[in-house]
């Protein structure tokens, strides 16, 4: 059985895009896991029927692969399909083509129920993923982790505001890019472009947290690896991988 595939069109506005004039990596992964949102909610699966039974969808890890990104105006669409599921966890592959029909970015993720309340992960409801059509396994995917930062290049501290938390009551995955990428030198942003993205989130920011982002770069290989932490507990790490603009 193949899985459905759900696709919608974006229009990139210019409050959406960077000082290059290209889409926000953070801005991005809203809208495709907006996309992954409306799919729900056209085979059923609404974040009301979910939080119903005291359950929330959570992304442990984003790995995305970029040729470009897109640019202010540029009409592109968004797809998503979910891959395959087993007890605890969720794959789903996202994608934005141009209206040519090219890849520009392809993300795979990786996502688990949580049980509101205890905070805790459960097993995987069938009445929540069977409606996606994906096929089942025992297998868990054995997905790279972000090496950790080393030596630190550089740090900057973030106050948790009321306006960064969404409907979880926890901090929206948009503002752990923002942190991440904020740390590295402008200079570095302006004339590179980032190729390659692994994150994965271990523990949620809540309002009012002190945010520490910690950024190692490997000017020799273009690297940068990224920690966000509250106090002794760390929140997120990732590692980016660069090439230098050319235009």
């Amino acid at each position: 059985m193949s899985a459905k595939k759900f696709s919608e069109d974006h229009r990139v506005v210019y409050y959406e895009t960077d000082v290059t004039g290209a889409l926000k990596i953070g801005q991005l992964v809203d809208l495709l896991m907006l996309v992954s949102g409306d799919q729900s909610d056209q085979v059923g699966v609404t974040d009301e029927k979910v939080s119903a039974q005291g359950l929330g969808w959570v992304v442990t890890q984003h790995m995305m692969e970029i040729t470009r990104l897109p640019r202010a105006n540029e009409v592109i669409t968004l797809s998503t399909q979910a891959d395959s599921y087993n007890r605890f966890f969720c794959y789903r592959d996202f994608w934005a083509h141009d209206q040519d029909g090219n890849e520009l970015v392809k993300m795979h993720s990786v996502f688990v129920m949580m049980d509101r309340t205890k905070r805790k992960i459960v097993r995987l409801p069938e009445e929540f993923v069977t409606p996606y059509e994906c096929e089942y396994t025992r297998k868990i995917e054995r997905l790279a982790t972000p090496r950790p930062v080393e030596e630190i290049s550089a740090q900057k501290d973030y106050h948790v505001r009321f306006m960064d938390i969404d409907g979880n009551h926890h901090v929206n995955n948009v503002h752990y890019f923002d942190w991440m990428l904020d740390a590295l030198p402008g200079e570095f942003l302006l004339n590179h472009r980032l190729v390659s993205l692994n994150i994965s989130y271990r523990q949620e920011v809540y309002y009012g947290d002190q945010v520490l982002s910690e950024v190692e770069i490997d000017q020799e290989n273009l690297l940068t690896k990224h920690m966000i932490t509250t106090g002794s507990e760390q929140n997120c790490i990732a590692e980016c991988q660069w090439v230098k603009r050319s235009e």
